[in-house]
This record gives C-alpha cells, structure tokens and sequence, in this order.
C-alpha cells in the first residue's frame, strides 16, 4: 500500500515538473503588459515539445470566473520558438462587462483594473501508458515517469486595463539650443497624487515662424518622444529640430514675435491621451558654439583642413600647397619691392588664365607640375623643417668647400656606422626570420589648444576632465648583437565630449563632440644584453587627424603634424615567470615587457602659428603599456 501511494505521488510530481517543461518563456509585448479598449496584446511562447501540443488559447480570472478567448489556435503547425496569441481590448472589454452585467457606454473606465491572463495549451495524452498494473520495479517507475504527458500547460501575466487618460504634465521646461529646443517634461501626478503616472509617449506640437527654402512661414511642427521603459514615471528629456523641410531660427535677441510655442500632451502606456490636457509655453532657439565655433569665435587661427595632405589637384583655396603659396606670399614676396609687383600683377591679370584651367583637367595637371618646384621653394622658406634643411644644407656645402674639413665629415660618417655593423645588417636582412614588437600604450591626454589664443575656448566646451588615450603600435626590428633597432607605426584614438556654449557664455544643451586618431611613425632604440630591465629612446613625426560634430553632423575637420621623443625603460617579464615565456617564444613571441616612458613632443604643424596646439597638457607625460617582441 505504501509503495502503491509512493508511486502515484512520484507520477503526481513528475507530472507537475513535466508540464513545466511543455510551456517556456512567456512574455507580453509590449513588456509593460498596459492596454486599452482600442489597443491589444500580443503573448509569445516557447513550445520545447511542439509535436505534442494540440491547442493554444488564452483565458482570464474575472471575479472568480474563467473566461476563455475565441483567439484559439489549434493543430497550426506549432513551433518550438516564437509562437504567439493577441488579445484585443475590445475581447477584454466585453469578457469583463458580460460577467459583471456592465452597461455598454462611451466611458469603458468602469472595466478598469488589473486582470490575470492565462496562457494554455492542451497536450496530446495519447503516448501515455494506461496499464495500472503494479510494479515494485524502479526501472518501471522511473520508464512510467518519463513518458506520462499531462493534459495541459500553462503560464499567467498580469495584464493592467486601462482607459482613462492622464491629466497634463505636471511641468515643462524649455532650453534653447542651436536650431533645435531640449524640452523636459514632468510627468503627471496620479489621482490620489501619491506618486507620478506612467507615461509611454510625449505629443508636443511647436508653433511659430520657421524657415523654409530661404523664405519664412508660420506653421506648426507635431513631434512624438517615445519614453524609455526605465523612465516612464520620471522626468523626461527629448529634442525638437527642423523637421519636413522647415528648420528652426535663432532668436539670439529675445524677440518675442520670434519666439516658438510648445505644447506638450501625455499618452500613458495603455495608449490613453487626451489632446486638452497639454501643457505649453514659449521658447526660442538660440545661436550656440560648440569645439570648433568657440574655438573660432574666441580667435583661434587653425583654418582647418587637412593640411600637408596632397590630393590629386589644387581645387581648393584650403588645399596645402596653396596655403604655402598664401604663406609664401605673405611672408616672403610682400617684403620686398620685387615681390610686391609680383603680387599685383599676378591679382591684376592672374583671374583670366584661372578662368580657363580650372575647367580642363589636362590644364590643371600642367599647372601643377609647372608650379611644383614654386611650391617646393615655398616650403622651405616658410616652415620651420624647411628652413633647417635649407640652412642645414648651405652649411654642408660650404663645409664640402674646403678640402681639409672632409676628413673630419668621414670620419663621422664612420662612427655612425660602428652603431650597425653593415655585415651584421645584411645578414639580418637576409634572414627569414621577421623580427619586431606590437604593444598597447596607454597615455593620460589633454590638448592645448587654448594656449595659443587670449582664452580658454576648448576648456569652456570639454571642461578640465583629462581623457584616456590608448593606442596599438606595430613595428618591424633590425636587431643586432648591441642594440634593437625597430621601425614603429602607431594609431590611437580618444574624444572630447561637451555642451556648447551660449553667445553670455552660460553651457547650453546641445551636445558637442571633438575626437582624435593620433598616427605616428617613429624609430626605436634599445640596448640588447641578457638583463631584464632596458632603457630605450625613441622619436619621430606625429600626424593627428581630428573632427568636430555638432548635433549629428561634422562642422569641421583637420589634421595636425608634428614630433615627438621618448626616453624610458621596459621591465622583461620573461625571468618572472620562465615556463610561459618558453610557451610564448614557441609560438613566436620572444619577450614581454612592461614599459614607462616619459614623452617629448610638439604637435602644431612644425610650430606654424595658424594650428591647432594638440601636445599634451600634462606636465607629466608618461606613457605606459605592454609590448611584445618578436
């Protein structure tokens, strides 16, 4: 007798477990699980066992009643994921108003509330083994078990229904921004005002004189901001901007005919609003000055840009070559006599032959090559680089001059070779083996851009926070019995993010963002001996392109040459841990070293005047990472 209960208690259980396992993942969409007479609910479910399900429905618990949907779907070809059952409001409705004997009105907020719906589904029974014969065998028991199917299955969510909307919102703000207006609205109050309504979308309708096609009209602009699922009983935050080819105009002096009109409605989560519950009041947009406007507007002097870039053709008034020309003729021509009617007959009678160039590309290709070796004298005359090389190689030629300074000259030449023995290079060259390192270097960057200019346009935007600068570098090694001489390439990346500013100075809400990919080229060198600590140098020529966007789009970009040093020591954690270095060099990497470095650099275009200063603030300025040799 006790093993006969035993047993029909252990089929009861496993019957329970097993059902669960028929049913998965229940879900409403939307997720607040909120709807309304004219809305609806979709429920999606998993059916691990597909085959054996015969029917799906959905029922609801009324006042202790069950109700069943005509929403059934039976033998359709059941999935294991993703099936699905809607319910209407309006089948809620009248579930709801058919058991408590509700009269049919306009007003449905008498069958509001919060009901449970069942999700079901009927399981087909017929694989069960019906035989009652008893067994004291466990292997039985446990077969018995196994394939018992319960008749059915089933999940519940809570379902809110509701269909009375929501007072106005309790308060709005207003902030102007460029073109654009940030509205934040409070959410209203529920009735007993113990706390605040849960609000799904944001109606606003903004008003007023707007441009269009270089001519203004008055009309009406209608914006929907659909509310975060974590925020729908807090304040919320949505920009309105020109929109069907109208765009917003800049009220920069508090004209109140130029002023816009907001108006705000709620719509709660069941879908509820009601168009005479609004909020409103009046605001303009305002001109504002994000990275590079204020950076402008405070008397930066960078043009933007990419400078020292050559493309294929001239075509631009900001192309390199012809901004050295513009130097040149500033600089250089317009100090003498002899350059000054250069400059007037060249503006006088220059415009005709422009006229027909620009128009031919195998004109404009000549044009170039004609005036490439004028472009080449105006970079060495102009630039800092140039004008070493320049002086740099007078003083060589002149030293050529006397024969008695040449010995002197080679017997420099040679030292500089004893550094890399030109046999040991051969045959490193030579060799199969690819010898180099890759590492990730960190580095704490803030630019200095302000220090160029009588304020602090960049630090107003950006604030004084530092930002983290990684990068990646790759480099290929000449290594030899004294010293590893390695050819690096590097890229990095970092941005500055910000709020531009107003014309009092005051932070505005529209958003700003500089960013930087710092590129560098640059040579390595570090001593070669068995001692796990090295001190290495390192140096070369930095390129750091940059890009500012303005609510979406890019209002400017550039790019900023310059150079850099390096001084500093790498610890070799090969002798820390000697069976993973072993591992490591079996698979190529033959030293892993930390390294600190502290850096050199100047990065404003070869200290020309009109450029961004993008060195780094910081006094210190140490760069740290990994690097892996191999």
């Amino acid at each position: 007798m006790i093993k006969r209960i035993t047993f029909l208690l252990l089929i009861l259980c496993s019957s329970m477990l097993f059902a669960e396992s028929y049913l998965t993942n229940v879900e409403a969409e939307p997720g607040h699980a909120s709807l309304n007479f004219a809305g609806s609910l979709k429920f999606y479910y998993d059916l691990p066992k597909p085959n054996l399900v015969k029917k799906a429905y959905l029922q609801v618990d009324i006042d202790g009643e069950t109700k069943t949907f005509d929403s059934t779907v039976a033998d359709s070809g059941f999935l294991s994921i993703d099936n699905s059952l809607s319910l209407a409001g309006e089948e809620l409705y009248n579930a709801i108003k058919n058991t408590r004997s509700l009269e049919d009105s306009d007003d449905k907020s008498a069958a509001d509330g919060t009901y449970t719906i069942r999700v079901r589904i009927e399981l087909d029974t017929s694989s069960n083994n019906d035989d009652d014969d008893e067994d004291d065998d466990d292997d039985d028991v446990d077969d018995d078990n196994s394939s018992s199917v319960p008749e059915y299955a089933e999940k519940t969510i809570k379902v809110t229904f509701d269909n009375k909307p929501p007072k106005a919102p309790s308060a709005i703000e207003v902030e102007g921004g460029n073109q654009q207006m940030l509205v934040r609205v409070t959410p209203p109050s529920t009735e007993d005002g113990s706390s605040k309504e849960k609000i799904g979308v944001y109606h606003a309708k903004v008003t007023g004189i707007f441009k269009s096609k270089d001519t203004e009209t008055q009309t009406t602009l209608e914006y929907d901001s659909i509310v975060d699922s974590d925020k729908y009983n807090q304040i919320w935050e949505f920009t309105v901007k020109g929109k069907d080819g109208y765009e917003f105009i800049n009220n920069d002096e508090g004209s109140s005919s130029r002023a816009y009109t907001v108006e705000v409605t709620a719509e709660d989560l069941a879908g509820n609003s009601d168009e005479e519950a609004s909020i409103s009041v009046d605001a303009s947009s305002v001109t504002t000055y994000g990275f590079w406007s204020n950076y402008k507007s405070q008397g930066g002097k960078d043009d933007g840009g990419f400078c020292f870039v050559a493309t294929a053709g001239f075509g631009s008034y900001f192309h390199p070559s012809v901004e050295l020309l513009r130097e040149f003729r500033d600089s250089v021509l317009s100090n003498f006599e002899l350059g000054k009617r250069f400059i007037a007959a060249y503006y006088k009678y220059g415009s005709y032959p422009a006229e027909i160039i620009k128009d031919s590309p195998m004109l404009r290709a000549a044009s170039r090559t004609i005036l490439m070796p004028l472009v080449v004298t105006a970079w060495f005359f102009t630039t800092v680089l140039g004008r070493i090389l320049m002086i740099s190689w007078l003083f060589l030629s002149a030293f050529f001059a006397f024969k008695s300074s040449r010995k002197a000259l080679l017997a420099l030449f040679f030292v500089l070779l004893l550094t890399v023995p030109a046999h040991d290079l051969s045959a490193k060259t030579r060799g199969n083996a690819i010898h180099g390192e890759a590492s990730f270097t960190n580095l704490i960057y803030y630019p200095q851009i302000d220090s160029e200019i009588n304020g602090t346009p960049f630090k107003d935007v950006a604030g004084p926070q530092l930002r983290w600068l990684p990068s990646f570098t790759f480099g290929l090694a000449i290594p030899t019995p004294y010293i590893r001489i390695t050819f690096i390439g590097g890229i990095g990346y970092t941005r500055f993010k910000g709020r531009a500013m107003r014309s009092d100075g005051t932070r505005s809400t529209d958003r700003t963002t500089m960013h930087f990919i710092p590129l560098k080229a640059e040579l390595k060198l570090r001593p070669v001996y068995d001692f796990p600590l090295y001190p290495y140098i390192a140096g070369g020529i930095d390129y750091y392109p940059w890009w500012v966007r303005d609510g979406g789009s890019t209002t400017e970009n550039g790019g900023t040459f310059g150079l850099h040093g390096t001084i500093g020591l790498m610890l070799s954690l090969n002798w820390m841990d000697p069976s993973s270095s072993k591992k490591m060099k079996e698979n190529g990497v033959v030293n892993t070293c930390l390294f600190v470095g502290y850096k050199f650099e100047k990065i404003n275009d070869f200290w020309r005047n009109k450029s961004f200063d993008l060195s780094n603030k910081m006094k210190n300025n140490f760069e740290f990472g990994l690097v892996f040799e191999f």
